[in-house]
């Protein structure tokens, strides 16, 4: 089981992190003290993106909280669903968490380009998958800073649970329209924390 709680650093971050540290070492002692200092600043900030601050949530039973840090930029509203767009940037933390306890299912991944993900080729061209969770849908869109969108396996999840790894880009929750919504357009919501409806 993926549980990231006690980790002050994500461990996908230790590869970067490291690579960028070595490298900055070598340039520091070898070529220049400009290139060297300029890369241990790319260090921190790789440790600020990959950063993992703890958090209490407190989820009554009924909630469907948000299963990534971001700005809601967008809600569409249908006969029977709600379309909620969560903006993720590099300056929120970047851990999926399940929205609720259900079974979970990926249900496609397509591995694809890493445009700005505000343009309506980024819905088309970029980096995608569709995560689904009884009857509420997460589509994930990556961005221009996303290398790769990390899922971890699971069949089942309990709400708040650590599924993966979302570094930019959007993230469109659909939500069954029997709630009244909690949350409106320009709202900062926390992965695990804040209840979507």
């Amino acid at each position: 089981m993926h549980n990231q709680n006690n980790q002050i650093i994500l461990k996908e971050g230790f590869n970067s992190i490291a690579i960028v540290f070595v490298v900055s070492l070598f340039l520091l002692i070898f070529v220049s003290d400009f290139l060297g200092n300029l890369g241990f600043l790319i260090t921190f900030v790789l440790l600020f993106i990959y950063r993992n601050p703890s958090r209490n949530s407190y989820i009554t039973h009924n909630d469907i909280i948000s299963p990534v840090d971001g700005r809601v930029s967008a809600i569409d509203i249908t006969h029977n669903k709600y379309k909620i767009y969560i903006d993720v940037s590099l300056c929120d933390t970047h851990i999926l968490r399940a929205p609720i306890s259900s079974k979970f299912k990926v249900k496609s991944k397509i591995n694809g380009l890493n445009l700005n993900s505000s343009t309506f080729k980024a819905k088309i061209l970029n980096t995608q998958a569709v995560l689904k969770f009884d009857d509420i849908k997460v589509k994930l869109v990556s961005g221009v800073c996303n290398s790769d969108i990390i899922l971890y396996k699971y069949n089942k999840v309990k709400v708040s649970q650590d599924i993966g790894l979302f570094l930019n880009g959007v993230v469109i929750v659909e939500i069954p329209r029997e709630k009244e919504l909690k949350i409106s357009i320009n709202d900062k919501v926390y992965s695990g924390i804040t209840p979507l409806v």
